[in-house]
Protein backbone atom coordinates (compact mmCIF):
# COMPACT_ATOMS: atom_id res chain seq x y z
CA UNK A 1 0.00 0.00 0.00
CA UNK A 2 3.09 2.59 0.79
CA UNK A 3 4.27 1.96 -2.52
CA UNK A 4 1.18 2.57 -4.50
CA UNK A 5 0.38 6.17 -2.96
CA UNK A 6 3.71 7.84 -4.94
CA UNK A 7 2.47 6.11 -8.32
CA UNK A 8 -0.81 7.54 -8.13
CA UNK A 9 0.02 10.87 -6.84
CA UNK A 10 2.39 10.98 -10.03
CA UNK A 11 -0.91 9.86 -12.43
CA UNK A 12 -2.29 12.62 -10.23
CA UNK A 13 0.00 15.26 -11.74
CA UNK A 14 -0.04 13.67 -15.47
CA UNK A 15 -4.02 14.03 -15.45
CA UNK A 16 -3.90 17.38 -14.15
CA UNK A 17 -1.53 18.91 -16.77
CA UNK A 18 -3.61 17.32 -19.21
CA UNK A 19 -6.50 19.09 -18.21
CA UNK A 20 -4.60 22.35 -17.70
CA UNK A 21 -3.06 22.01 -21.37
CA UNK A 22 -6.82 20.68 -22.85
CA UNK A 23 -8.06 24.14 -21.16
CA UNK A 24 -5.85 26.52 -22.83
CA UNK A 25 -5.75 24.95 -26.17
CA UNK A 26 -10.05 25.59 -25.72
CA UNK A 27 -9.37 29.03 -24.37
CA UNK A 28 -7.33 29.93 -27.02
CA UNK A 29 -9.45 28.79 -29.82
CA UNK A 30 -12.08 30.70 -28.49
CA UNK A 31 -10.02 34.05 -28.10
CA UNK A 32 -9.32 33.64 -32.26
CA UNK A 33 -13.34 33.25 -32.42
CA UNK A 34 -14.32 36.31 -30.91
CA UNK A 35 -10.86 38.38 -32.66
CA UNK A 36 -12.89 37.23 -35.63
CA UNK A 37 -16.54 37.86 -34.80
CA UNK A 38 -15.58 41.56 -33.80
CA UNK A 39 -13.98 42.47 -37.06
CA UNK A 40 -15.04 45.34 -38.72
CA UNK A 41 -17.58 44.67 -41.47
CA UNK A 42 -14.99 44.32 -44.59
CA UNK A 43 -18.21 45.33 -46.85
CA UNK A 44 -18.14 48.95 -45.87
CA UNK A 45 -13.90 49.49 -46.07
CA UNK A 46 -12.48 52.12 -43.76
CA UNK A 47 -15.52 54.38 -44.02
CA UNK A 48 -16.85 55.83 -40.91
CA UNK A 49 -21.13 55.79 -40.20
CA UNK A 50 -22.43 57.64 -37.75
CA UNK A 51 -24.81 55.47 -36.67
CA UNK A 52 -27.82 57.20 -36.66
CA UNK A 53 -27.05 58.41 -40.43
CA UNK A 54 -27.28 54.53 -41.47
CA UNK A 55 -29.65 52.30 -43.52
CA UNK A 56 -31.67 50.25 -41.40
CA UNK A 57 -32.62 47.82 -43.91
CA UNK A 58 -32.11 44.25 -43.11
CA UNK A 59 -30.15 43.95 -46.56
CA UNK A 60 -27.59 46.36 -45.12
CA UNK A 61 -27.51 45.31 -41.13
CA UNK A 62 -26.40 41.78 -43.07
CA UNK A 63 -24.09 43.27 -45.10
CA UNK A 64 -25.21 41.99 -48.23
CA UNK A 65 -24.99 45.61 -50.27
CA UNK A 66 -22.27 46.02 -52.45
CA UNK A 67 -20.32 49.56 -51.40
CA UNK A 68 -21.98 51.23 -54.49
CA UNK A 69 -25.25 50.88 -53.44
CA UNK A 70 -24.91 51.71 -50.18
CA UNK A 71 -26.62 55.34 -48.63
CA UNK A 72 -23.56 58.24 -48.81
CA UNK A 73 -24.21 59.60 -45.50
CA UNK A 74 -20.88 58.44 -44.51
CA UNK A 75 -19.06 60.94 -47.35
CA UNK A 76 -19.95 63.62 -44.56
CA UNK A 77 -18.98 62.03 -41.33
CA UNK A 78 -19.71 64.12 -38.39
CA UNK A 79 -22.76 66.37 -40.82
CA UNK A 80 -24.63 66.12 -37.63
CA UNK A 81 -21.95 67.57 -35.11
CA UNK A 82 -22.90 64.75 -32.58
CA UNK A 83 -19.24 64.77 -31.95
CA UNK A 84 -19.49 67.66 -30.04
CA UNK A 85 -16.93 69.52 -32.23
CA UNK A 86 -15.59 70.17 -35.62
CA UNK A 87 -14.12 66.99 -36.66
CA UNK A 88 -14.29 66.53 -40.24
CA UNK A 89 -15.14 70.44 -41.09
CA UNK A 90 -12.83 73.40 -41.17
CA UNK A 91 -13.97 76.86 -40.79
CA UNK A 92 -11.47 80.28 -40.93
CA UNK A 93 -12.76 83.56 -40.09
CA UNK A 94 -11.46 87.00 -42.06
CA UNK A 95 -8.95 88.74 -40.32
CA UNK A 96 -9.82 90.92 -37.72
CA UNK A 97 -13.40 89.13 -37.32
CA UNK A 98 -14.98 89.00 -33.82
CA UNK A 99 -16.72 85.95 -33.40
CA UNK A 100 -16.48 82.14 -35.11
CA UNK A 101 -18.29 78.87 -35.94
CA UNK A 102 -19.47 77.41 -32.84
CA UNK A 103 -21.20 73.66 -31.94
CA UNK A 104 -23.80 74.23 -29.70
CA UNK A 105 -26.80 72.47 -28.12
CA UNK A 106 -29.44 73.61 -25.97
CA UNK A 107 -31.38 77.05 -26.36
CA UNK A 108 -29.15 79.61 -26.41
CA UNK A 109 -26.15 81.14 -28.27
CA UNK A 110 -22.71 79.40 -27.12
CA UNK A 111 -21.07 83.10 -27.48
CA UNK A 112 -23.43 86.08 -26.30
CA UNK A 113 -26.32 83.64 -24.71
CA UNK A 114 -28.98 85.19 -27.08
CA UNK A 115 -32.08 83.01 -28.16
CA UNK A 116 -31.22 80.26 -30.73
CA UNK A 117 -33.62 76.91 -31.86
CA UNK A 118 -32.71 74.35 -30.16
CA UNK A 119 -30.95 71.99 -33.03
CA UNK A 120 -33.40 70.07 -34.89
CA UNK A 121 -31.58 66.80 -35.15
CA UNK A 122 -30.02 65.45 -32.23
CA UNK A 123 -27.72 66.93 -29.21
CA UNK A 124 -25.78 69.00 -31.29
CA UNK A 125 -25.83 71.54 -34.36
CA UNK A 126 -23.22 74.54 -35.68
CA UNK A 127 -24.06 78.49 -35.59
CA UNK A 128 -22.30 81.43 -35.71
CA UNK A 129 -21.77 84.41 -32.72
CA UNK A 130 -20.51 86.77 -32.52
CA UNK A 131 -20.61 90.24 -30.31
CA UNK A 132 -18.87 92.47 -33.08
CA UNK A 133 -18.60 92.70 -37.08
CA UNK A 134 -16.85 89.41 -38.73
CA UNK A 135 -16.69 87.23 -41.83
CA UNK A 136 -17.41 83.37 -41.28
CA UNK A 137 -16.85 80.59 -43.30
CA UNK A 138 -17.90 76.77 -42.34
CA UNK A 139 -16.84 74.12 -45.10
CA UNK A 140 -15.85 71.24 -45.91
CA UNK A 141 -14.77 68.56 -48.92
CA UNK A 142 -17.18 66.04 -50.52
CA UNK A 143 -16.33 62.93 -53.55
CA UNK A 144 -19.57 62.13 -54.69
CA UNK A 145 -18.77 58.91 -56.42
CA UNK A 146 -19.63 58.88 -60.43
CA UNK A 147 -22.32 56.74 -62.23
CA UNK A 148 -24.89 57.76 -58.91
CA UNK A 149 -27.30 60.20 -58.08
CA UNK A 150 -26.79 62.20 -55.05
CA UNK A 151 -29.17 64.74 -52.84
CA UNK A 152 -27.89 66.72 -50.69
CA UNK A 153 -29.47 67.74 -47.45
CA UNK A 154 -29.01 69.93 -44.69
CA UNK A 155 -30.97 71.90 -41.93
CA UNK A 156 -30.78 75.82 -42.01
CA UNK A 157 -31.85 78.10 -40.25
CA UNK A 158 -30.96 81.60 -38.55
CA UNK A 159 -31.56 84.63 -36.91
CA UNK A 160 -30.34 88.43 -38.11
CA UNK A 161 -30.89 90.57 -35.32
CA UNK A 162 -30.08 93.63 -37.52
CA UNK A 163 -33.70 94.88 -39.21
CA UNK A 164 -32.64 94.17 -42.76
CA UNK A 165 -30.20 91.75 -45.13
CA UNK A 166 -27.83 93.76 -46.87
CA UNK A 167 -26.22 91.42 -49.23
CA UNK A 168 -23.14 92.72 -51.54
CA UNK A 169 -21.22 89.81 -53.80
CA UNK A 170 -18.82 89.35 -51.15
CA UNK A 171 -17.88 88.30 -47.87
CA UNK A 172 -15.76 91.30 -47.00
CA UNK A 173 -17.17 92.66 -43.42
CA UNK A 174 -14.71 96.14 -43.27
CA UNK A 175 -16.36 97.78 -46.05
CA UNK A 176 -19.89 98.74 -47.59
CA UNK A 177 -22.82 97.77 -45.85
CA UNK A 178 -22.74 93.42 -45.33
CA UNK A 179 -24.98 90.99 -43.52
CA UNK A 180 -25.94 87.82 -45.03
CA UNK A 181 -25.70 84.00 -44.90
CA UNK A 182 -25.24 82.16 -48.06
CA UNK A 183 -24.80 78.14 -48.95
CA UNK A 184 -22.18 77.65 -51.89
CA UNK A 185 -20.77 73.98 -53.69
CA UNK A 186 -17.13 75.25 -54.78
CA UNK A 187 -14.42 74.28 -56.66
CA UNK A 188 -12.80 71.93 -54.12
CA UNK A 189 -9.05 74.49 -54.58
CA UNK A 190 -11.51 77.34 -54.10
CA UNK A 191 -10.16 80.08 -51.39
CA UNK A 192 -12.97 79.53 -48.80
CA UNK A 193 -13.64 83.43 -49.01
CA UNK A 194 -14.01 83.68 -52.53
CA UNK A 195 -17.21 84.68 -54.72
CA UNK A 196 -15.55 84.95 -57.66
CA UNK A 197 -17.69 82.79 -60.82
CA UNK A 198 -15.27 80.55 -61.66
CA UNK A 199 -14.96 79.19 -57.99
CA UNK A 200 -18.59 78.79 -57.58
CA UNK A 201 -19.71 75.77 -59.28
CA UNK A 202 -23.41 76.49 -57.61
CA UNK A 203 -25.16 78.73 -55.27
CA UNK A 204 -27.77 76.45 -53.21
CA UNK A 205 -28.65 79.22 -50.66
CA UNK A 206 -28.92 82.95 -50.27
CA UNK A 207 -30.72 85.52 -47.88
CA UNK A 208 -31.76 88.47 -49.49
CA UNK A 209 -33.02 92.07 -49.06
CA UNK A 210 -36.63 91.92 -47.97
CA UNK A 211 -36.43 88.42 -46.68
CA UNK A 212 -37.49 87.76 -43.08
CA UNK A 213 -34.59 88.27 -40.50
CA UNK A 214 -35.40 84.70 -38.73
CA UNK A 215 -35.91 81.14 -40.54
CA UNK A 216 -36.58 77.94 -37.70
CA UNK A 217 -35.24 74.73 -39.02
CA UNK A 218 -36.18 74.04 -42.27
CA UNK A 219 -34.65 70.71 -44.82
CA UNK A 220 -33.04 71.47 -47.80
CA UNK A 221 -32.47 69.17 -50.12
CA UNK A 222 -30.55 69.75 -53.61
CA UNK A 223 -29.88 67.03 -56.48
CA UNK A 224 -25.93 67.79 -57.13
CA UNK A 225 -25.50 64.54 -59.42
CA UNK A 226 -24.32 66.40 -62.22
CA UNK A 227 -21.30 66.23 -59.98
CA UNK A 228 -21.24 62.92 -60.01
CA UNK A 229 -17.28 61.78 -60.00
CA UNK A 230 -15.77 65.54 -58.84
CA UNK A 231 -14.85 66.37 -55.56
CA UNK A 232 -17.34 69.96 -54.42
CA UNK A 233 -16.94 71.98 -51.95
CA UNK A 234 -19.37 72.18 -49.33
CA UNK A 235 -19.05 76.27 -47.71
CA UNK A 236 -21.62 77.85 -45.52
CA UNK A 237 -20.56 81.51 -45.27
CA UNK A 238 -22.28 84.48 -42.60
CA UNK A 239 -21.17 88.14 -43.21
CA UNK A 240 -22.57 90.49 -40.51
CA UNK A 241 -21.49 94.28 -39.89
CA UNK A 242 -24.55 95.40 -38.58
CA UNK A 243 -25.88 93.50 -35.99
CA UNK A 244 -25.55 89.85 -34.11
CA UNK A 245 -26.36 87.15 -36.77
CA UNK A 246 -26.58 83.58 -35.98
CA UNK A 247 -26.23 81.43 -38.67
CA UNK A 248 -27.17 78.15 -38.26
CA UNK A 249 -26.85 74.53 -39.85
CA UNK A 250 -27.60 70.69 -38.93
CA UNK A 251 -27.07 67.13 -39.89
CA UNK A 252 -25.81 67.78 -43.12
CA UNK A 253 -25.24 64.52 -45.41
CA UNK A 254 -25.29 63.23 -49.45
CA UNK A 255 -27.52 60.15 -49.84
CA UNK A 256 -26.32 58.11 -53.46
CA UNK A 257 -28.32 55.62 -55.22
CA UNK A 258 -27.23 53.65 -58.81
CA UNK A 259 -28.49 55.96 -61.86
Amino acid sequence: MRMMLPKRAALGKRLGLLAALVGALVIACTGVVLAQDSAANPGYGNTTVTPSDTDQTSSAANGSLAASDVSADAMVPNGDFETGDFSGWKHANKSGSNGNWFVYSGTTSPRTGLPIAAPPSGKFAATTDQDGPGSHVLYRNIRLKSGMKHELSFYLYYHNFANRFFTPNTLDYTGKANQQYRVDLLKPSANPFSVKSKDILRTLFRTDVGDHNRLAPTLKTYDISRYAGKTVRLRFAEVDNHSNFLASVDKVKVKSKRR
